[in-house]
């Protein structure tokens, strides 16, 4: 794994710290295996081979939302006592451990920084430790739900071996191979690859997760992804806009501006948020939490 930078909007005006997420949202990896996939299976693909694999992958796949381990522990967030831990590690410990920080500015024809080109880019250290106590990698862990019967590009997805293959003749491309998640790709940010789980860190998992997104489980912690916010529901955490970069729509161009359009999603309660409600919560494919009534 390379550093991962998962950007957020909105973002205040004037700010030259870009934070990240501690933690991947669902859709970062759809996009991420959506991106890899294609070139994969066209030599020349058009925006329109994009559209209809990244469709074919959300008919056929869920992602939950994935979290940082040190191969002991999954660094899930709570808020505990009106304080955000990770884990059993509080924020503060947490962020000192797992992020860091880098600053960049622009640099003029006459090589002197830009006016306004000082920024600061946060992301998640693929390593973690030091010299003296020893370094370690940090991994991703979370759940891919796959559908039976699934084809991707008219090609049979199986899964063998904790891998995803596409049935296409030779080549038999691996979905988990060659991903990229997240932002600031063009400084080798986001890279991950594949890597098997410990026995406890499995089991850890199937408890974490249902075994279909879409089946109603018991909330007896803090939220796994963001849940769509409720005025009748009582909570204790936070609440946030979601927003995104995506396509504009409304012209036949539009992949010539990939990122132009802002999309909010709305409010939402953040992951750690624990809620008391008698709603039935369930996952969308995207590792979200939505409501359904009991």
């Amino acid at each position: 794994m390379s550093p991962i930078h998962v950007g957020f909007l909105p973002k205040s005006p004037g700010t030259v710290v870009a934070p990240t997420r501690a933690y991947v949202p669902g859709k970062n990896f759809w996009g991420a295996i959506t991106a890899s996939l294609v070139p994969r299976l066209f030599d020349a693909p058009t925006p329109s081979d994009f559209t209809t694999v990244g469709g074919d992958i959300g008919n056929c796949l869920g992602f939950s939302y994935f979290y940082l381990s040190d191969t002991q522990r999954i660094f899930t967030p709570s808020y505990q006592s009106g304080c955000l831990k990770w884990a059993d590690l509080p924020d503060v410990e947490f962020r000192s451990t797992f992020l860091d920080s880098r600053l960049s500015t622009s640099i003029s024809e006459t090589g002197a920084a830009e006016d306004g080109g000082l920024h600061e880019i946060e992301f998640i250290r693929h390593r973690i430790g030091s010299p003296a106590a020893g370094v370690q990698g940090v991994f991703l862990c979370g759940v891919v739900w796959l559908r039976p019967d699934s084809t991707i590009a008219g090609k049979t997805l199986v899964a063998e071996d904790e891998r995803l293959r596409l049935e296409a003749g030779e080549s038999s491309p691996d979905l988990l191979e060659s991903l990229a998640v997240g932002g600031e790709r063009n400084y080798g940010f986001g890279r991950i690859r594949p890597s098997r789980l410990s026995e406890p860190l499995r089991q850890q998992l199937e408890e974490m997760w249902p075994t279909e997104p879409d089946t109603p489980f018991s909330l007896n912690g803090a939220l796994l992804g963001h849940a769509v916010y409720r005025e009748d529901v009582p909570f204790r955490g936070q609440v946030e806009v979601i927003a995104s970069r995506e396509y504009p729509r409304g012209h036949n161009r539009s992949y010539e501006a990939p990122g132009a359009a802002i999309s909010i999603g709305g409010h939402y309660f953040i992951p750690g948020t624990s809620v008391t409600t008698g709603l039935q919560p369930s996952y969308n494919k995207l590792g979200q939490v939505y409501w359904q009534e009991a």
